[in-house]
């Protein structure tokens, strides 16, 4: 299985801002590459998850298991290690030889 490559921060509070998250993550002592709140393209408002790239991969484990559980403005946010697709998921090459 591949290294994961980033965090999955779920129950986010409404109306958390890229910036806000991104300097709350690095204020807890991690450096951030990329902080992207997911929003919805029509309404622009964020289904309060996000995902996060350290600028040491490394530490990616020690920061899940340090934020998992933190108050962020009030919510309880969740945090878990993002695996690739492609580590879970079957080239289709691989399929069709397979079957």
């Amino acid at each position: 299985m591949e290294r994961p490559m980033k965090l999955l921060v779920t129950n986010l509070p409404i109306g958390c801002a890229d910036d806000f998250l991104n300097d709350w993550i690095e204020a807890h002592g991690f450096r951030t590459y990329g902080v992207r709140i997911i929003r919805d393209t029509v309404s622009g408002t964020s289904p309060s998850f996000a995902y996060v790239q350290l600028m040491d991969p490394s530490r990616l484990s020690e920061a899940a298991r340090s934020l998992d559980g933190q108050t962020l403005k009030g919510s309880t946010i969740q945090v878990r290690l993002v695996v690739p697709l492609s580590s879970i998921v079957r080239p289709a090459a691989w399929v069709q030889a397979a079957g």
